[in-house]
């Protein structure tokens, strides 16, 4: 084989080390592909996306979870589903996606989806939300997306609960998006993450998150968004054990980008 390779010229030695990559790369491609669509969306790419993901919450965030049982087991073993869940910190969808194997396109404010990550947020199909609820055209866009079929993620506190531990009040909109959307609802409690308003510090600081799934609900023909609203929040303090705050967080605060913990 050496002498083969001595008699060969410089060009000839390239290609066939080229030839040799490429035949590689392609017969490592067709294995993964298959194993990378068996994940959300069916894709390659965004079952790549969901793999470092789940990978990062296990490590790094030791994710646990309960209640999975209840969970669809992929985008076609449901007909439209609202995800429902207390708001901790940044991970909290990056908790909740990692372990669903269908995609969640979460509604998520405006001001926090930084340009230097549009490619990330068109991906991931973030709906992007006016902070004072004044934005329709996410509400229409968020039933669009849940009666054809797709799952929608929504944070009702409106922000981070600052202090943690607690439940503060639920904003109307998440009731009447699931009374106009007339789909069953995924109730998630999420605690455990780190205790910081901060996305880069909340990304970077280990914890110990916890995800309990706690009911797929039907609402059928309820059409009260105050009761489908307030029995939610209802139900999370119930199963959490955390106690309820009335005070409804402000638009305009706390921040959830300033680089320091509470």
């Amino acid at each position: 084989m050496l002498n083969l390779l001595r008699l060969m010229s410089v060009s000839e030695v390239l290609l066939i080390l080229v030839a040799v990559y490429l035949a590689i790369v392609g017969l490592g491609w067709l294995v993964l592909v298959p194993i990378l669509r068996r994940g959300p969306t069916g894709t390659a790419l965004i079952g790549l996306m969901w793999r470092v993901e789940r990978a990062y919450c296990r490590l790094w965030h030791r994710a646990t979870y309960g209640g999975a049982e209840i969970l669809p087991k992929s985008d076609a073993d449901h007909q439209g589903l609202i995800v429902v869940s207390n708001h901790t910190g940044a991970i909290d969808p990056l908790a909740i996606q990692a372990r669903c194997r269908f995609l969640i396109r979460w509604m998520m404010a405006s001001d926090m989806m930084g340009p230097e990550l549009n490619w990330l947020w068109l991906q991931q199909q973030m709906i992007p939300v006016k902070r004072d609820g004044s934005d329709s055209a996410a509400l229409r866009e968020a039933i669009r997306h849940v009666r054809a079929g797709g799952a929608i993620g929504i944070f009702p506190e409106g922000r981070i609960t600052i202090p943690p531990r607690q439940v503060r009040p639920f904003l109307p909109g998440v009731g009447l998006l699931i009374a106009k959307a007339k789909a069953p609802v995924l109730l998630a409690w999420v605690s455990g993450t780190p205790n910081t308003n901060s996305m880069s510090l909340a990304l970077k600081t280990p914890s110990r998150t916890h995800v309990q799934f706690i009911d797929l609900i039907d609402f059928g023909e309820e059409r009260d968004a105050a009761k489908i609203t307030e029995h939610l929040r209802q139900r999370i303090a119930e199963v959490s054990g955390w106690p309820l705050n009335d005070e409804i967080i402000p638009p305009g605060g706390p921040r959830e980008d300033a680089d320091e913990t509470d």
